[in-house]
This record gives C-alpha cells, structure tokens and sequence, in this order.
C-alpha cells in the first residue's frame, strides 16, 4: 500500500533527474505530506517528448458514473492488473510514472497505536513509482479529469514487519520501457537500496507537510 508520500526535490533536479521535456506543473513547490485525493505530479510519454503534468491521485476509470470512485483507487495490485476492469485498459494504453523522494507506512503495534515510517533511497535520491492515468469526463458538467494510481506489490521481506504492501519502485533504466508498454512485469530497485526509519505521529494529517527527521523514542 502506498497512501502518503513526499517529494522534497526542486524543479531544475525533477526536470534533470528524469528527463523532463514538456514541463504541466503550474506552481510547483516541494511537498512533504502528500495524501491521495489531491492532485499530484506523474510523467507521460506523450510520443514526441516526456511530459510532466498534474493527475488526481486516485484512479477514476474511463465508465465510472460518478467521480468518487476514484476515493478507492489511489493503489493498484500488480498481480490484477491485466484482469480488473478498473485497470486493464489504462495498464495497456495509459502507463505513467510517479516520482516521489519517500513514502510513509504505519507499523501496526496493537490495536490501538500505529507507528509511521519514512520509505525511501539510501542515499535519499528521489525515485520513480510505476502508476496508471485514466481520463474521465462528468456527463453532467463536462468537466474533463485525469487521474493515477500507484501500483503495488508484496513487501520486501525486510518491510513486512510494516506493512505487506509497497509501491512498485522502478530503476530508472527500467523507466522508458514501463512508459512505453514494453514491461509487463514488475522489476524494482533492491532492499539495499533503500532505508527506512520512524518518524512523528504528526505525519498522521496532511495539514503537517513539513520535512520528518527520524526519532528514537518507539
């Protein structure tokens, strides 16, 4: 699972990080708490560059009658895809690439305390999380929406003990191909690549979107 994420880097780093031909992002500003429901940035390969523009992070599937489906669908199971009304068509048509510089997760500890974790690089570069776009129309208003979802598979065993769910986080050699529909499966950048820490109970409510230091106190 992957419902909270951050992505802390400027737009000159994004633009050369992930080779950024077309920049969408008006009023672009680093994040830190970034929940779903909102729009977020992801890449497209739109045939003659790569373009960088806003979705609502959460998946509104192309049929859907009404616009609040999209609350559900903020995650797609890797292991589906291909099989799921809500995904099939955009995993073959409207493949998108979501950067992000950490993800959060909440060990559950009992029934009534969790623990969040900051997710992310080792080195803390920022990275890519594989994802799909749709675009819906509202037949009553017209209004055009686009909108993504992060793709998920099986934790690390090492991050089990968190949660049982990740995001699928590309290397970025592999990005091209996801983006171009020539990967159908799965590949993501090796547990020691990564470090992960608790963090402050804070980064519970996204009107806290302030960079996390990590804390002893768990």
């Amino acid at each position: 699972m992957c419902g909270r994420f951050e992505l802390n880097i400027s737009k000159d780093k994004l633009i050369q990080k992930f080779d950024i031909d077309n920049w969408q992002l008006d009023n672009y500003k680093p994040r830190y708490n970034i929940p779903p429901t909102t729009n977020i940035p992801i890449i497209r390969d739109t045939g003659n560059n790569r373009a960088i523009n806003y979705a609502h992070w959460g998946l509104i599937p192309s049929w859907a009658k009404d616009r609040k489906i999209g609350y559900k669908i903020f995650n797609a199971r890797s292991e589906t895809l291909s099989e799921k009304p809500s995904f099939r068509t955009a995993y073959k048509k409207r493949r998108c690439l979501i950067p992000a510089s950490g993800y959060y997760e909440w060990q559950k500890l009992d029934a009534k305390n969790k623990q969040p974790f900051w997710i992310g690089r080792e080195d803390k570069e920022p990275f890519l999380m594989a994802g799909l776009y749709e675009d819906w129309t509202d037949n009553k208003t017209g209004e055009l929406i686009e909108s993504c979802t992060i793709i998920t598979r099986d934790a690390y065993p090492e991050l089990s003990d968190i949660h049982s769910r990740v995001p699928v986080i590309l290397p970025n050699e592999y990005m091209q191909y996801w983006l171009a529909g020539k990967q159908d499966d799965f590949p993501t950048i090796e547990i020691d690549q990564l470090d992960y820490y608790p963090i402050s109970k804070e980064v519970g409510s996204p009107k806290n979107d302030y960079f996390f230091k990590p804390i002893d106190n768990v």
